[in-house]
């Protein structure tokens, strides 16, 4: 895909606000911005290593609680009446002891004791599981979703559970929302990666990650370092939002979208120019062919959305509107699959 630096102006803007394509600038525009700044600018190679990021992971047992202040994440503490309690013990000794029957009938009897007790579901699908037992893992699973609509462990289990009867549909709706539900969980990726697959489509885990460095050496000396394309061009429209207080204003009258969100736009843009203008070396930035594809079909907002914001924040999905979620399905199986693959 090569698409001029005007043409993908034109397309980047049309998309992002629906204003005039001149109105985001290009690198050429940033590089003169920073000339005619009282602030002194200075392109130099990233002089040390950046810390590995990491990313959240959202813990088991969150649910979604209606409060006077709004829906609320919650997390469900894993209480017992006596009963239940007395009958779970006695399953999870009937488990250690290979005594299968014992073990089916006491977590029935604690789940009849405590039927809300997603944690209880949840090791009773696990416990069929581990013994092979697929259609009792999607009949436990399908409880849990039930019981708890945004548990991505009963998702995920159900997906595999689809997986391995040869449900393939199913099994990539399930996968889906089990990844969506907790954005970084590693064993889910890996999952939803295998379960494309099978479907004939081709998931990489592409990241989204800046490398560069901006210093504020005095009042009117700033450093920008980057060592290559495209995090040059992108650097260096992040130090002019970070340093220019007129320039955001500037920005800021251009259209009714949150100012960051401007911000994200025009830097993403001047990345893009940057991957593009580059000669060798596109190979390392997949993540840049899933931007250009995302501008292609109009679904920027969807790429800063799962690429960016949901890494950062797994827990943003959750208060998406219905039909922004169902973008970022269709993102998923059309923009982040590259390529088809052929099933085994």
């Amino acid at each position: 895909m090569n698409i001029s630096k005007s043409l993908l102006a034109i397309h980047f803007c049309i998309i992002s606000f629906g204003i005039n394509a001149q109105q985001l600038h290009t690198p050429q525009e940033v590089e003169q911005y920073m000339k005619k700044s009282t602030i002194q600018y200075q392109m130099d190679s990233l002089s040390v290593e950046l810390e590995v990021v990491s990313f959240p992971l959202m813990e088991k047992g969150y649910f979604l609680e209606k409060t006077e202040k709004g829906i609320q994440i919650q997390q469900q503490e894993f209480l017992l009446p006596k009963k239940a309690k007395r009958f779970y013990k006695k399953a999870t000794k009937a488990v250690a002891k290979q005594k299968l029957e014992k073990a089916i009938k006491f977590y029935n009897k604690a789940i009849e004791a405590q039927p809300d007790q997603l944690r209880l579901i949840n090791e009773f699908a696990n416990f069929y599981w581990e013994n092979g037992d697929w259609e009792n893992v999607a009949f436990w699973a399908t409880k849990g979703i039930e019981l708890n609509p945004i548990d991505f462990e009963a998702h995920a289990r159900l997906a595999l559970a689809y997986q391995n009867v040869g449900k393939k549909t199913a099994a990539l709706e399930y996968i889906i929302s089990a990844h969506l539900y907790n954005r970084n969980h590693p064993k889910n990726i890996e999952a939803l990666s295998s379960i494309f697959a099978e479907n004939g489509m081709n998931y990489q885990d592409y990241l989204f990650q800046p490398e560069y460095k901006i210093e504020n050496r005095d009042s009117n000396q700033v450093s920008v370092q980057a060592n290559f394309e495209p995090w040059q061009s992108y650097a260096a429209c992040k130090a002019l939002w970070q340093n220019e207080e007129s320039y955001r204003t500037e920005m800021s009258h251009l259209a009714k979208a949150n100012i960051t969100s401007i911000e994200q736009k025009e830097c993403l843009l001047n990345a893009l120019i940057g991957y593009g203008k580059m000669k060798t070396g596109k190979e390392e930035f997949p993540i840049f062919d899933v931007l250009e594809k995302s501008l292609q079909h109009r679904m920027i907002d969807d790429f800063i959305f799962y690429e960016i914001k949901l890494r950062q924040d797994p827990t943003l999905i959750h208060f998406l509107p219905k039909e922004k979620k169902e973008r970022i399905v269709r993102y998923l199986k059309t923009i982040r699959v590259n390529k088809e693959v052929n099933p085994e």
